[in-house]
């Protein structure tokens, strides 16, 4: 059995953590950059390297850091995976790149942006940080579907030796200023892991979808999980 032990969602202009406010932001819109630096403040975290990265690994790196605040980032986690999702790949750095060696006068191909014209760099960045050795994987599929999301975490867990994973859907439309993100910290029911030696995250909980199997979500409950600018 698949659980959601914690989710986050980061939209425009708002970030929640498990159905709550995490951070808002009173200029809404918002550049990207902005609001995501905004944010990486306020988490309170010392990363020189998020200054570094494009702004899908941005955004599922301050996803990360949510769900992840307290575990021990130095203490390797062999039985954590990281699956995520999105519609349009790293379009926005291939674009950010192409800038780079469209001028023929002016031909500099940018190493600081080829190396993020690849989806699954997010992945890396978060697992390099938090020392996640298990199944990193990054999908990509023409919507948010929560069957395809479902079938292959419980593949990863019943296959892919992990008991936790980081999985949702990460997308960013950079040109539009405009991105989306749902991401859930799921867990293999059986057997305790690395970031957590206890049993207690196990407890019902009075949400209904924080900690529901996680095969049986559907859209309906995703629905419950997501809310839009306007809402804030």
């Amino acid at each position: 059995m698949t659980l959601i032990k914690s989710y986050c969602q980061i939209i425009p202009g708002w970030a929640g953590l498990n159905g709550e406010t995490f951070f808002k932001t009173k200029r809404n819109p918002m550049v990207i950059k902005d609001f995501f630096h905004a944010l990486y403040e306020h988490l309170g975290i010392d990363y020189r390297k998020f200054y570094k990265m494009d702004a899908l690994s941005k955004l599922g790196f301050l996803a990360s850091e949510m769900l992840l605040a307290g575990s021990d980032r130095e203490l390797p986690k062999p039985d954590m995976g990281i699956i995520l999702f999105n519609k349009s790949s790293s379009l926005a750095a291939d674009m950010n790149y192409q800038q780079t060696i469209r001028d023929k006068e002016n031909f500099y191909p940018s190493p600081a942006e080829f190396v993020h014209t690849l989806p699954n760099i997010v992945a890396g960045e978060i697992a390099i940080r938090n020392k996640i050795y298990g199944e990193t994987v990054f999908y990509t599929q023409p919507h948010f579907c929560t069957d395809t999301i479902c079938e292959t975490v419980d593949d990863a867990m019943c296959f892919a030796g992990i008991k936790y994973a980081l999985t949702g859907w990460i997308e960013v439309d950079a040109f539009k200023n405009k991105f989306e993100c749902l991401m859930m910290l799921c867990v293999s029911k059986q057997g305790k892991t690395a970031i957590d030696n206890s049993e207690s995250f196990l407890s019902p909980k009075p949400d209904d979808v924080y900690h529901h199997k996680f095969h049986d979500l559907n859209e309906y409950h995703i629905s419950r999980l997501y809310h839009t600018a306007d809402d804030y």
